[in-house]
């Protein structure tokens, strides 16, 4: 599940949109850590896998998408 996105009130105050900027700098570290750590994932579960696992990955229509991304999630 992806962090929920803040929104920025069109009518704001200084002080409001430095906070807000805080957030989404938080946020893209998060979005930034989380995307690693589902490479990171990908890469130990594939390792674990035998051969025979692997070609039953291999042989699905996601597993393009998969190897591109690294996404064990695929979301």
């Amino acid at each position: 599940m992806k962090p929920e996105v803040p929104t920025l009130e069109e009518e704001h105050t200084a002080h409001k949109k430095h906070v807000w900027e805080y957030m989404m700098n938080d946020l893209m570290k998060t979005e930034k850590l989380l995307e690693g750590n589902l490479r990171n994932l990908f890469m130990v579960l594939m390792s674990l896998c035998d051969s025979t696992i692997k070609n039953k990955i291999q042989n699905t229509s996601k597993y393009p998408k998969l190897m591109k991304r690294l996404d064990s999630w695929d979301y």
